[in-house]
């Protein structure tokens, strides 16, 4: 379930609700700092979780009694030992939750972080929690790290009593760890926590690795559009978690696309001379991430070809291809999986786009650009 949008359905339908979110770990403990579990429907209902057991019973019996005290607000502490073993939890760590009432004038403030990351925008969710732990402020920092204005940057340090380059460090980390940061204010504490936004992922074709694909990538956190030719291939029913499908000629898709510098290309046509033709659209957009399925060979024969055409070497050291960590992956199923943990490599900088490509394909390319003769 997605929490943020349960939140904004939740106010949108006139409900209070309660969120609690771990803010804090250490030691061995079931979930990280970030999960959140979300009691609506007065109190009825549990979206999401802070790691199941005795923890989150303790959890939710606390944010059912916020919600018949009407109180806005709890820190609270857990320590778990193998004696929570009864409860299915045999950790031996320490978390604090941060628990907290979420009511309607919080509506736009929650709306915004939706639709920011929905635009695949990263943006912050900014807390200050007072010393005693009753009352939390709220900002939506649509900025991050990479783009916040001078004078809102001077605004917030003075706001929260803090030097704007410690703030600017923080937030700065809390974006490239995507994790909770918690920092001491003048009357309490900063809570910075990270709404990272979704990544488009834009698949070409609609065969059993795309099926397979469009699934996983969507759990991972990507918002997927899949393009075929073939109306059969490129539907809802067949795709029920894309955001998008597109059934119409390849090369008359990219009209219809919107390609950002997060947005991923993912290659794996029928055939060798569709995925060539898509990969010569494809190089030059501003994809972070462009992938062709297919053997060295059939790679080989795509690349002599677009370079025939007269597409530029250098674009073509864009592309990662052959597609996907090399697992050894054999059916459609693994050769999904290899191809999203790439993408998640990627994404988290563990490497850039072009290094897989560039080893495998390195000889080719020496050729193509004459080297070694």
């Amino acid at each position: 379930m997605d929490i943020i949008v349960e939140i904004v359905s939740a106010l949108t339908q006139g409900e209070q609700a309660v969120l609690a979110t771990i803010v804090g770990s250490s030691g061995s403990t079931p979930l990280p700092a970030g999960a959140t579990l979300l009691l609506r429907h007065h109190g009825k209902t549990v979206v999401g979780t802070v790691g199941g057991g005795s923890l989150e019973a303790s959890v939710i019996d606390e944010a059912r009694q916020m919600l018949k005290q009407n109180r806005s607000s709890v820190m609270r502490g857990f320590e778990l030992t193998e004696s929570a073993a009864d409860g299915g939890m045999i950790c031996g760590g320490n978390v604090e939750v941060l628990v907290e009432m979420i009511a309607g004038e919080d509506l736009t403030l929650f709306s915004k972080l939706r639709d920011l990351r929905d635009a695949g925008i990263g943006c912050t969710l900014l807390r200050t929690v007072s010393s005693e732990a009753k009352t939390v402020n709220r900002i939506a920092l649509e900025e991050t790290s990479e783009s916040i204005d001078a004078q809102l940057l001077q605004t917030l340090s003075k706001e929260f009593g803090i030097p704007s380059e410690g703030f600017m460090q923080n937030l700065r980390q809390a974006h490239h760890q995507e994790a909770i940061r918690r920092v001491p204010v003048r009357e309490g504490e900063l809570i910075i926590q990270p709404i990272m936004g979704l990544q488009p992922l834009i698949i070409f074709g609609g065969g059993h690795v795309a099926r397979f694909l469009s699934a996983i990538a969507t759990t991972v956190g990507f918002s997927v559009t899949v393009v075929d030719d073939r109306a059969e291939y490129a539907n809802p029913a067949r795709f029920p978690e894309a955001s998008r499908t597109l059934a119409m000629k390849f090369d008359e898709a990219f009209e219809h696309l919107d390609v950002k510098p997060s947005t991923s290309i993912v290659i794996v046509t029928r055939g060798h001379a569709t995925d060539a033709s898509v990969l010569g659209r494809a190089v030059s957009t501003s994809a972070r991430y462009i992938g062709m399925i297919g053997s060295s060979k059939k790679v080989i024969s795509a690349y002599t070809q677009l370079k025939e055409q007269g597409v530029p070497i250098s674009l073509l050291k864009r592309v990662a291809a052959p597609i996907g960590l090399d697992i050894g992956a054999v059916s459609a199923e693994e050769i999904a999986v290899s191809i999203v943990a790439e993408l998640i490599q990627v994404r988290r900088g563990k490497r850039g786009a072009s290094a897989a490509m560039s080893d495998r394909m390195k000889e080719w390319f020496d050729r193509a650009e004459g080297k070694g003769n």
